[in-house]
């Protein structure tokens, strides 16, 4: 992978004295319009890192990743937050995590303690590993692979059975999972993203037929 320009000169960000985006959900989108800073929060959504494993991982300049990893998605975009300083060679590495908090509340990597090899996912690790699938055309590399949405308009009987529809769903994609540690090294394995969604939309007074 080639490097992306230099971090002396990023054209189009505006530096430190840019303001901020005026909603979180303005700020996780100005985060995702980057290649490369798509590829950094995908490389968080797996655990904390900093500048320097950051760029080892996508084999990119390390001044072009800090930039985007400590300026833009910390400072600007504030989807980042520093977790902790570690001492290396006489220098202080800085450890960055995904904040969640910026469209929704907790954490979910402990938010969810009823499965294990199972958790729940934010908003914006759902946003972030959907961009990055698009990015890699990775829902062509599994069969079956679907993300299927439809706006529609229920009544309340109607919405309560989807809302059990759901819940059906997921208790089998758990047990689908179970089954799956069950039989741990019989075959290959892959990271995938499940889950069923249902919400009001944004505008209920317009027709959506």
């Amino acid at each position: 992978m080639t490097a992306i320009g230099k971090a002396s000169s990023p054209s189009g960000n505006g530096g430190s004295s840019r303001k901020h985006p005026d909603s979180p959900l303005d700020r996780v989108l100005r985060a995702l319009n980057h290649p490369l800073r798509r590829q950094i929060l995908r490389e968080l959504v797996d655990g904390d890192g900093s500048a320097s494993t950051l760029s080892k991982k996508l084999r990119v300049n390390l001044g072009v990743v800090s930039y985007h990893l400590n300026q833009v998605l910390a400072k600007e975009c504030e989807i980042v937050e520093l977790t902790r300083t570690v001492p290396r060679r006489g220098a202080l590495e800085k450890i960055y995590r995904l904040k969640f908090q910026a469209l929704t509340e907790g954490d979910p990597i402990h938010g969810d303690k009823a499965q294990e090899g199972l958790r729940t996912m934010s908003l914006e690790e759902c946003f972030i590993v959907a961009v990055a699938a698009m990015d890699a055309n990775a829902l062509e590399a599994l069969e079956g692979s679907a993300w299927e949405w439809f706006l529609t308009r229920v009544d309340s009987k109607g919405w309560s059975e989807i809302r059990a529809a759901a819940d059906a769903f997921n208790k089998s994609a758990r047990a689908a999972v179970e089954r799956s540690q069950e039989r741990a090294g019989e075959g290959e394995t892959y990271d995938v993203v499940v889950g069923a969604a249902a919400f009001p939309a944004a505008s209920p007074s317009t027709s959506p037929l």
